[in-house]
């Protein structure tokens, strides 16, 4: 019970440590700003682009150096950078070419701000039914700091950026992979000027030794006659008593002559 009483104090403290630091948090607090003044800056950066784009003077804007766009920081007293009039342009153009030549803003003005600036995104219509949006940024005194034009695109443009960015996807794979393998492939011989291994050649097969003749087959015993002459007195005196016995004249087993002996 003690121990589980200490956890739960530790635990209690940890968790009051937490509240406390997120209390010492600053507030953000985000920039006010009046709709009209962010308003009317879209429009006029928009009819500014529109006389150059008719002047035909966009290009030779688009194509300032430094010194040109320190011109347009004081030609515009705050109101826009340099550069982001000049990066705004070069996207109107671009903008141009995909709406069919005219852009017009509609009344669709969405605006929102943080603690460090105040962002506008201003619905445009082209002269060929697309449509866009143009992104504002402005600083808190509302000095424009960016300006661009994105164009919505269609289904049909979309699914195409899709197959394409699937096809250099896959593409730089396969391209990888078989790289990789080729230089795998090589590695043995790119690493062997160094190493100085060789490629052992395959030892000769060593010649086949010749079969063994055959052992040549023991002659046959000679036969051993040593008990014939035993055989053949007992088979006379067989044969004697059994001619006696038939006969009744007794017969001498020598006059019995064994001319051969077969043993089978």
């Amino acid at each position: 019970m003690t121990n589980f009483k200490k956890k739960l104090a530790l635990v209690s403290c940890a968790f009051a440590l937490v509240l406390s630091m997120t209390a010492c948090g600053k507030a953000v607090k985000n920039i006010e700003y009046d709709e009209s003044t962010v308003t009317s800056r879209a429009e006029s950066i928009v009819q500014a682009y529109q006389t150059l784009d008719a002047s035909g003077k966009a290009e030779e804007v688009i194509n300032y150096d430094d010194a040109h766009v320190k011109l347009i920081d004081n030609s515009t007293n705050g109101v826009i950078s340099g550069t982001a009039y000049k990066s705004g342009l070069e996207s109107f153009e671009n903008a141009l070419e995909n709406i069919g030549g005219e852009l017009a803003l509609t009344d669709e003005v969405t605006i929102k701000s943080d603690d460090e600036e105040i962002t506008a995104d201003a619905a445009f219509k082209g002269s060929n039914g697309k449509t866009g949006k143009m992104e504002i940024i402005m600083t808190s005194t509302y000095e424009v700091t960016d300006v661009v034009f994105n164009v919505d695109k269609t289904f049909a443009e979309k699914m195409e950026n899709a197959a394409l960015n699937t096809v250099l996807g896959m593409g730089t794979t396969f391209c990888v992979l078989i790289l990789i393998a080729i230089i795998i492939a090589l590695l043995p011989y790119i690493v062997a000027p160094f190493t100085g291994t060789k490629k052992k050649a395959a030892p000769a097969e060593a010649p086949k030794k010749a079969p063994a003749p055959a052992p040549a087959a023991a002659p046959e015993p000679a036969e051993d006659l040593t008990d014939d002459q035993e055989l053949v007195a007992v088979i006379a005196a067989a044969v004697a008593a059994y001619e006696s016995e038939a006969t009744g004249t007794p017969v001498s087993p020598d006059t019995f002559v064994v001319r051969s002996l077969r043993r089978r």
